[in-house]
């Protein structure tokens, strides 16, 4: 009853969301990659996880033009880049799809003296993809671990195939499954998640891992053509009593955390009252942007309320 009742929730705020369309996918990076310094205030410089580029290029789009002075220029980068550019000053705000770790934090103040807000606004996930006639009736987290064991060496086993060797995917799974660097032979990783979704396609015991956002808006047509050939796989779980139960990469069970493989979408920015970093940041978190979140297929951290009107004009009761 509860999955039902989500389902309706997130059907409705669907529904009632803002109506722009968002950017087609392209598999590229925004056009205005160029990071600029501006002195004026008006113009904000944005590192994010490629992962989450759909969407925020289309957060990007509704926030200028409510706010048609200002310009966001978002850069998506691997991790590692993303920290660089905001060690240097070169990126104002990162939106990634992790928090940062104690490590991390504890670097930035002793190394620079940088001290960090971090405000989650959504929740992805990695989505599992598969042929068409790839079987998932016993697929679980157990499986997936032994097969990226480095003694795994089965012909049989899994392929296991990534959007990139540096993505935030590769190492969301290697921390989620307990691994550090070494791990089977069957695990490869290409170049996009869309060489992802054709490498599945033609190979029936392959097992694609990739962004949740790269497949989660199916209002898109791109996105409906990819489900042609492809399907999310299923994995084995327990719900809150012990009750074995099927979950995927989808909003009903990303947002009651039946799936395992959800990730947290966070923004950081340095430990200031800059107006445009939070200008944008609140953007992300507050009603507008949360419902394109929704929109999008992902899960907002803060859901909007559903106002509904009932109109009993007219009714008759016995």
């Amino acid at each position: 009853m509860m999955r039902k009742w989500l389902s309706w929730v997130l059907v409705s705020c669907f529904f009632a969301s803002c109506s722009q369309r968002a950017p087609e996918k392209s598999g590229k990076g925004d056009a205005s990659n160029e990071q600029v310094v501006d002195s004026t205030g008006t113009r904000l410089n944005v590192d994010a996880d490629p992962g989450i580029e759909h969407v925020l290029n289309y957060e990007k789009h509704i926030f200028e033009f409510q706010n048609d002075s200002l310009r966001v220029n978002i850069s998506y980068k691997n991790e590692a880049e993303m920290l660089e550019d905001f060690r240097t000053g070169k990126a104002d705000v990162l939106v990634m799809a992790r928090e940062l770790d104690t490590v991390e934090k504890e670097s930035l103040i002793s190394r620079d003296t940088i001290y960090v807000r971090e405000l989650q606004v959504a929740y992805d996930a990695v989505a599992l993809v598969g042929n068409k006639a790839f079987n998932d009736a016993d697929l679980d987290m157990e499986k997936l671990k032994n097969a990226f064991n480095p003694a795994a060496n089965d012909p049989a086993s899994y392929q296991m195939v990534f959007d990139d060797q540096q993505s935030s995917v590769v190492k969301f799974m290697l921390r989620k499954l307990g691994y550090k660097e070494k791990v089977s032979s069957h695990v490869y990783a290409l170049k996009s998640p869309a060489e992802v979704i054709e490498y599945v396609k033609k190979d029936k015991n392959a097992i694609g891992f990739v962004p949740f956002n790269f497949i989660s808006d199916f209002a898109d047509s791109g996105t409906m053509r990819i489900f042609d050939s492809v399907k999310i796989l299923s994995l084995r779980s327990k719900d809150e009593d012990g009750n074995s139960i099927r979950v995927s990469a989808n909003q009903v069970d990303i947002v009651t955390g039946h799936y395992p493989l959800r990730r947290n979408i966070c923004t950081v920015m340095r430990y200031n009252y800059k107006h445009l970093d939070w200008q944008f940041v609140n953007f992300l978190y507050k009603e507008r942007g949360a419902r394109i979140f929704m929109k999008d297929g992902l899960i907002p951290a803060h859901i909007p309320a559903l106002d509904i009107e009932v109109n009993t004009d007219g009714l008759k009761t016995n």
